[in-house]
């Protein structure tokens, strides 16, 4: 009883950085500002359930941002109902397409559908 206790003490433990990834937040001005003047890692992902390198790129960054060296990186998703003004802000024309800032500087984009690929986008900003 108490090893079984024990061994479900430690896998809670090893998924306790998995729980506590937020999801992606939709775009808000101000939120992406703000981070941006605090010197954050942020990914502006342009995303749509329906989009196949969305739909690999999802689950990829949450298992990431559930690693300490990913655990600060902030999602603002762009979708379907997100104004066109935004997407041109961000020089996007089509989904699946990540940019990654660190503070007010963009240092990658690309549409990445392997979690190598993802990592190699987001080491630009740590």
């Amino acid at each position: 009883m108490l090893r079984t206790m024990m061994v479900a003490a430690f896998l809670i433990s090893l998924s306790a950085p998995l729980l506590a990834a937020t999801p992606p937040a939709p775009f808000e001005r101000a939120a992406f500002i703000r981070a941006q003047a605090d010197g954050r890692t942020i990914i502006v992902e342009s995303h749509a359930s329906w989009c196949l390198p969305c739909r690999i790129q999802a689950p990829i960054i949450a298992r990431l941002r559930g690693e300490r060296a990913y655990a600060a990186v902030l999602v603002f998703r762009i979708g379907e109902k997100t104004p066109s003004a935004v997407w041109k802000r961000f020089r996007l024309t089509g989904y699946g397409t990540l940019v990654v800032f660190k503070g007010e500087w963009e240092v990658g984009r690309g549409t990445p559908t392997s979690e190598a690929a993802v990592v190699q986008l987001l080491r630009q900003a740590l």
